[in-house]
Order: C-alpha cells, then structure tokens, then sequence
C-alpha cells in the first residue's frame, strides 16, 4: 500500500466493477464467443459474417454516431441493428432483433458471482463507509451478487458520459449529498479510475494488480494498491 499524498478519512467510497471487484477478461470474452455463434447459427440474414466483418459495423457505428463511444450498450444494440438492416431485415424488426440479442447477451456477460473475497471485503466497508458502484460497462449488478451492497449504481450511458468524464461522478457527489473530496473511488485503470475521479475532485485510489509504474499515469492517485484486500487498512 503506497500514499502519494497525506490520507484523511472520506465518507464514500465508488467503485469500479469490471477488473476491480472480479476478473472480467473471461467473462466479457466468453459473452463475445456466445453472440458470435447466436448470430451465425439463429439469425440467417447474417449467418454468413465473421468477426471482424462485425468489428467493421461497430466501427461504422462509431464513425457515424462518436456519442455512442462511452455507452457500450446503445452502441452494441445500434451496429447490431445496422449489420441486419444492411442484410435485408425490415428497421423496426431489426431494432426488436437487436434488443431481445442484447438482453440475451447481457444474460451470458453477468452469468458469474462476484468471488466472495470481494463480497466480504464490501460488506466490512459498508460497516464504516457509505458504497456505491461507478462503472462504464454494463454487466447486470443484481445478477453477479451484488444487490443491496451499493447505496447507488451509476453506468455510462444516457445522461452520463463514460468515465474519465466527470460528469457520473459529480452526479453521485450530488445524489449522496457529500462533496466530491469527500468520497474515494477505487479502480483498476490509471486513466478512467484514477484520472477521472482525480478531475472531478474525489480521493483515488488505484489497485494496480499487474505491477504498472506510477510514472506513466496522467493523475497520481492518492493511495495505491496491489489487491484489493489491501483496503482492509482503510477500516
């Protein structure tokens, strides 16, 4: 556990999820393998593209509609929606395709259980800080264990801007009633977690599992951490 900077008690702590509470490079990889063999085996428009000519409509998608670049979900559902337009299926079939794919595929992505180090180690915190999750993916938060653990969930998407925007964080700055130095948020990425909650005023701090130097960040967090049970010191 390192201190970059003198460390006085905070009243919140945000979280990250993806990389942070749980693994997720298995996970998100697996949901990828299931709608890639789902649309090749169950939608007969589009049956005959592969990977990378799926890749090709998500980057078209970008490059008409840059706003979708933080909201994972809007964008998945709309270069969906584009690929099966393009290969014949009428518009409005094409968005209710689209949208029964995601929810299916959203199913697949959460199909795991936080491990319970990480549940644990939440329910000690919730017993001295109030919790809440800030994230830019879009796993389902009820499905993987994590009810009733967060006092708020914020995602990215909508109204928010993906993180290192600040505006997720100033927003639940606003909905707890605490100022933003008032709360930490703890994350994996040197640039989303640590940068972004360094610009919108918050306490950082940054688990770097796989030994990153501190050199190359944008923003020194205020505190960092090689696991996440390393927060056991901030009780």
């Amino acid at each position: 556990m390192i201190f970059y900077r003198s460390w006085s008690p905070v009243q919140a702590l945000s979280f990250d999820l993806d990389d942070t509470l749980y693994d997720n490079h298995r996970y998100i990889q697996g949901a990828e393998q299931w709608l890639m063999d789902y649309l090749k085996s169950e939608v007969h428009a589009t049956a005959h593209l592969g990977p990378q000519q799926w890749q090709a409509y998500k980057r078209k998608v970008l490059k008409l509609h840059p706003e979708l670049r933080g909201d994972v979900s809007a964008c998945r559902k709309a270069w969906l929606r584009l690929a099966f337009i393009e290969h014949g299926i009428a518009p409005e079939q094409a968005s209710q395709l689209a949208a029964s794919i995601f929810e299916q595929f959203i199913a697949v992505r959460s199909d795991f259980t936080v491990p319970e180090a990480s549940l644990s180690l939440l329910k000690q915190l919730a017993k001295h800080y109030r919790l809440l999750a800030i994230t830019n993916g879009n796993v389902d938060i009820q499905r993987i264990g994590l009810a009733g653990i967060f006092e708020l969930e914020l995602k990215a998407g909508g109204e928010f801007k993906a993180k290192p925007e600040p505006s997720m964080f100033l927003h639940a700055s606003q909905v707890m009633g605490l100022a933003p130095q008032q709360m930490a948020h703890v994350g994996d990425h040197c640039i989303t977690d640590v940068a972004g909650a360094t610009k919108a005023g918050y306490r950082s701090i940054w688990l770097n599992q796989d030994g990153q130097q501190a050199r190359q960040l944008q923003s020194l967090p205020d505190i960092e951490i090689s696991q996440l049970a390393q927060l056991q010191h901030l009780l």
